[in-house]
């Protein structure tokens, strides 16, 4: 029998192993980026793939049949969520009124409250304005640089998710190869990670697709137009733990300041979301995706911090749903069981299994 290390030598080993992933993410982002998001997408078009090789589809075909099926889902929402902007961009001239009677009335507040003159506040406000243009020049340079790297990344993303499909087989044979003897043990392994990660996935499109039902409807009892915008665009970012709703939300409520004519309305915007909310983080992500892959917020909130200073927006949406990807590894392997438990909200440990309760 193997004698286990001493800890002061697994311990510095971990923290260096822990040290050299997030050097290997940061500098490799470039081109591991872009392979995360294939392999989530290869993951979810697996399922579909296989389904239709059942009816005579040869392998190539399959990937791209499905390919195209999820390419025509992606583009339907997207012309639906540009519509919408088309229209509420109609309504932006009422929006200048009402910003132009808000700036007056704001003017009017500080002059009485303050006594600041209104030339003196618009001395103020170009003084300002001159600091964000002078400073506007290199945010404009980044956003370039970024839309350059999203198009790049978006042409280069349906290779990867076909070659990842297409060479599936070729992985697994070369895990074969490397740990000679234990094909039985790899093949569980790979079998339980692939299952528990597809239906993660499966699980959060459930999630989002459930909120943005739930979010439409509620907007449109309260009576704001443009309702598949605005809840869409919350189901999707409430993928980011905790502040993804907060920014989901934003739009919905200025343009309920904006184009209603009482507090009532985002007033009833914010309770909306606040019930959704209540009800996407107490019953619909509990049940939908399972006690099995749940991350407790400690660990949710870590990966997201770490992953928007990683790689930025992406890894807030990223490094989540990896992180439930990755304890789902570690359930899965006997001697990761314990780092998979402290990813959970299980309090419960019973070595050896993966049984546990509250």
């Amino acid at each position: 029998m193997n004698k286990p290390y001493p800890f002061w030598i697994k311990g510095p080993a971990i923290l260096g192993g822990v040290a050299l992933l997030f050097i290997l993410l940061y500098y490799g982002k470039f081109i591991l980026m872009p392979l995360a998001f294939a392999a989530l997408f290869a993951m979810l078009l697996e399922p579909i793939s296989n389904w239709l090789q059942q009816y005579k589809f040869n392998r190539i075909a399959a990937i791209i049949t499905s390919m195209f099926f999820l390419g025509i889902i992606l583009a339907g929402i997207i012309s639906l969520l540009s519509i919408q902007l088309v229209q509420f961009a109609d309504q932006l001239p009422e929006a200048n009124q009402k910003i132009q009677a808000v700036s007056s009335d704001i003017v009017q507040f500080f002059e009485n409250q303050f006594n600041i003159s209104p030339d003196r506040q618009i001395a103020y406000f170009k003084r300002g304005l001159e600091t964000v243009v002078n400073k506007s020049g290199q945010y404009v340079t980044t956003a370039l640089g970024a839309t350059t790297n999203v198009f790049t990344t978006l042409g280069l993303l349906p290779f990867f998710v076909f070659f990842m499909m297409y060479y599936k087989k070729m992985y697994r044979t070369f895990l074969h190869k490397l740990w000679d003897g234990k094909n039985e043990a790899i093949d569980s392994v790979i079998d339980g990670i692939q299952n528990v990660t597809q239906n993660y996935i499966i699980g959060m499109i459930t999630v989002i697709t459930l909120l943005a039902i739930l979010n439409a409807i509620g907007l449109w009892i309260v009576g704001i137009k443009h309702v598949l915008f605005f809840a869409i665009f919350a189901a999707i970012l409430a993928v980011i733990p905790y502040i993804g709703i907060i920014i989901g939300s934003l739009p919905a409520i200025i343009y309920a300041l904006l184009f209603t004519n009482s507090l009532l309305n985002p007033l009833g915007v914010v309770a909306v979301f606040a019930v959704v909310q209540f009800l996407e983080g107490n019953f619909i992500t509990p049940n939908v995706i399972g006690s099995r892959v749940s991350i407790n917020p400690f660990m949710a909130l870590i990966a997201l911090i770490v992953g928007g200073k990683i790689w930025g927006i992406a890894g807030m949406i990223l490094f989540v749903p990896f992180l439930g990807i990755l304890k789902c590894i570690f359930d899965q392997v006997e001697i990761l069981r314990p780092y998979g438990y402290i990813f959970g909200n299980k309090r419960e440990y019973h070595p050896g299994t993966e049984e546990s309760t509250n």
